[in-house]
């Protein structure tokens, strides 16, 4: 079976209608997870989505399709086949050209479709992280996963590895050039500014907000939980992975940062081959933050911190160690103060006020 690349000047509407035949029929096929009522609901927005990927690529059997790939960014948006062309290699083909002819290196899969979990590790990826609702925050959690080969994965197993690679400078000049967008452009709607961030940030949950100013290194390592808010300015090096619970508050010009580079400036000093080419030793551990944390303003989250369901870090704290569930914790470096209790409930002011 011959795989065809369409471009997007080649996605005419005769060819994006067969393509929506071809995920509805793989969709009853496999994700029996889904109601008619969620088919029906989903189905309006698939010739966007096809029209919207930077990358196509066709299966055709006979002159008509049978199934597809789509990628954007580095991440396998989309991979449907029909029917008649599963367990014939395929979607394995499919796959394969988008991890050698893009650099296809991430994607999300339904958690309540093990068979799909199941291709995907068999053909070289892992989960990476979860999100309990989809990207249009309906009941059908993700997984969020990743190659387990290459400089990335070497980039996030917490070993040292090479920061100069180049596949590495391209990622991170894609990523200037999304925050650039996100942060410069006053006249972006506030769907436009999802949009961006839901194509560069490795989830990015319901009713989250991030304010302007933000910087990342990556963003496909940084999990944004439903109902977040971070305001101005916040950093985030996500070399490694950065993970946000539900409703987690982050206050102006804080800084997530996983990298750690030698201490020793001989080490640590950019070099070069004797062909010309860059070399920077680096590794990176992952910061993990629970629900119901509040961050207050200029605080800094150090390499393999994790900070518990609950917390609350006050503003200009350094916090290089865990923090417990339920603590009250600041200073430089941070440490525990006192736990938070039922003591701390503001309920009884609130309703004296009218407020609650």
């Amino acid at each position: 079976m011959d795989i065809e690349i369409t471009e997007a000047r080649e996605r005419t509407p005769e060819l994006v209608e067969e393509l929506v035949r071809v995920w509805e029929r793989s969709v009853r096929a496999t994700h029996d997870f889904l109601t008619e009522e969620d088919v029906a609901g989903i189905l309006p927005h698939v010739p966007g989505a096809l029209l919207a990927d930077e990358r196509l690529a066709v299966a055709w059997e006979g002159g008509r399709p049978v199934a597809f790939a789509g990628a954007q960014g580095g991440k396998l948006e989309k991979l449907f086949c029909a029917p008649e062309a599963r367990g014939r290699g395929v979607g394995r083909a499919l796959l394969a050209y988008a991890v050698e002819r893009w650099d296809v290196h991430r994607l999300d899969c339904n958690e309540q479709n093990p068979q799909a979990r199941g291709f995907y590790e068999h053909e070289g990826f892992a989960v990476a992280s979860r999100s309990a609702t989809d990207g249009g925050g309906r009941p059908f959690p993700l997984l969020h996963m990743e190659r387990t080969d290459g400089i990335r994965a070497q980039m996030g197993s917490g070993e040292w590895f090479d920061a100069a690679a180049p596949e590495l400078e391209v990622d991170r000049n894609r990523a200037r050039a999304i925050m650039r967008r996100f942060n410069v452009e006053a006249d972006l709607s506030e769907e436009e500014r999802r949009e961006l961030l839901g194509g560069l940030l490795g989830s990015f949950g319901e009713d989250a907000v991030l304010s302007v100013g933000a910087q990342v290194d990556y963003g496909y390592r940084i999990f944004v939980g439903a109902g977040c808010f971070f305001n101005f300015n916040c950093t985030f090096l996500d070399g490694a992975a950065i993970t946000f619970g539900r409703d987690v508050w982050v206050g102006p010009s804080c800084t997530f940062c996983t990298p750690l580079h030698p201490l020793l400036g001989r080490e640590r000093a950019m070099r070069k081959d004797d062909e010309g080419a860059r070399h920077l030793w680096e590794r990176n551990l992952p910061i993990t933050v629970g629900d119901d944390v509040w961050i207050a303003a200029n605080v800094t989250v150090n390499p393999g911190v994790t900070i518990g369901d609950g917390a609350v870090i006050g503003s200009g704290s350094v916090v290089t160690k865990d923090i417990p569930p339920r603590t009250l914790a600041y200073g430089n470096p941070c440490r525990p103060v006192r736990s938070i209790t039922e003591a701390d409930s503001v309920a009884a002011e609130l309703i004296e006020a009218g407020m609650a």
